[in-house]
């Protein structure tokens, strides 16, 4: 099930850049140096599926211009008439436009919302441009990553031999993580319990599973032995690798960066199997039309007795079964873990505290 939806991504991708670039024509370029058509959830982490919904933002990073905004109703208006294109949800987050300088510049404090830590956070860590030119893309994904790096005072150990976890990303990534978690009880109560079933599944498996590819890749700064092995004593040199490094990580998706991962880091091969087995049910069951739209449509005062929930929560036992051997056990990832978590001994809440039930 993985290549296959691997390869539906794939051919999706292409088919969005043919659709848009035929119907967004003149006046208008979609693609351009200082706008990118950006793409996130399914179709960026190379997990399309029937029913999958189209997550898509239009992303300017240059002088702005009203063209921005007739392009991106444009594209908007192209899509719902394309029904093979599910459109995004209702959040906001996704579907518009989306401007560099607040996804750059406004990390933390009161005008950091959570619309915008979700479309930071997911920029690097589930993203891909569509089309030839990406350019305001790649500026916009590199530029992010310089920011936090410019936050982190201290890139290398006192000894000087490797590169620290770098804690302002980090942070940021697990306040994305919470923050998933925290709306999940909200929106349902705002829905009034509606998609509970769906959404449910998705926050046990492929949330989960990108906020562990956003830890692998802050762990990598500090164990990857190619990225240690350029440090320099030579004026910027130190900063630029590490920001090589995190551009070059996050072209991955978050299933490559754990397959990539994984062996690097000496994890046991039944626990790899385990992993990589249980996300592929997880898409079966997305891919399986009957089951969503029963999961869709299943309340949380149902679920208990419900078949279907059931193989969700087996399925789900699986995955955190394996997240908790490389994360916890693991002699390599372990203690960065335990150092890097919250307050040490309680790292396990960065897991299990939003766990849901």
């Amino acid at each position: 099930m993985l290549s296959k939806a691997r390869a539906n991504a794939a051919e999706r991708r292409r088919e969005l850049d043919q659709l848009v670039s035929a119907e967004v024509g003149d006046p208008y370029t979609y693609a351009s140096e200082a706008a990118s058509l950006v793409v996130f959830g399914s179709l960026a982490r190379e997990e399309w599926t029937a029913s999958s919904d189209l997550d898509w933002t239009y992303l300017v990073d240059g002088q702005v211009n009203s063209d921005h905004l007739d392009i991106a109703l444009k594209i908007q208006s192209v899509l719902e008439n394309h029904k093979e294109f599910r459109s995004p949800g209702k959040t906001g987050i996704f579907g518009n436009l989306a401007f560099s300088h607040e996804i750059v510049h406004q990390i933390g404090g009161q005008a950091d919302t959570n619309k915008n830590t979700t479309q930071r956070i997911l920029l690097l860590l589930e993203s891909c441009a569509i089309g030839p030119e990406v350019g305001a893309y790649d500026r916009v994904v590199t530029a992010v990553i310089n920011r936090y790096l410019q936050e982190d005072t201290h890139l290398l150990t006192e000894d000087g031999k490797a590169y620290r976890v770098p804690r302002f990303l980090l942070n940021d990534i697990v306040r994305f993580w919470r923050t998933i978690a925290v709306d999940f009880a909200s929106k349902q109560r705002d829905r009034g319990g509606k998609g509970w079933g769906l959404r449910n599944a998705k926050l046990r498996m492929s949330r989960k599973l990108i906020f562990a590819s956003g830890l692998l890749l802050c762990f990598s700064c500090h164990l990857d032995p190619g990225l240690q092995a350029t440090i320099s004593t030579a004026k910027g040199v130190i900063k630029q690798n590490l920001v090589n490094h995190i551009r070059e990580f996050v072209r991955q998706s978050p299933l490559e960066i754990l397959g990539r991962s994984l062996p690097l880091y000496s994890v046991p091969e039944k626990t790899q199997t385990d992993f990589f087995s249980a996300y592929a049910q997880f898409l079966d069951l997305l891919d399986d039309e009957t089951a969503r739209k029963h999961l869709d449509s299943l309340r949380a005062e149902d679920s208990g007795n419900d078949s279907t929930f059931n193989h969700v929560k087996k399925i789900s036992s699986v995955f955190q079964g394996c997240l908790d051997k490389i994360f916890f056990d693991n002699p390599k990832l372990g203690p960065l873990t335990r150092k890097y978590g919250c307050f040490n001994a309680a790292n396990r809440l960065l897991y299990r505290s939003a766990r849901p039930r």
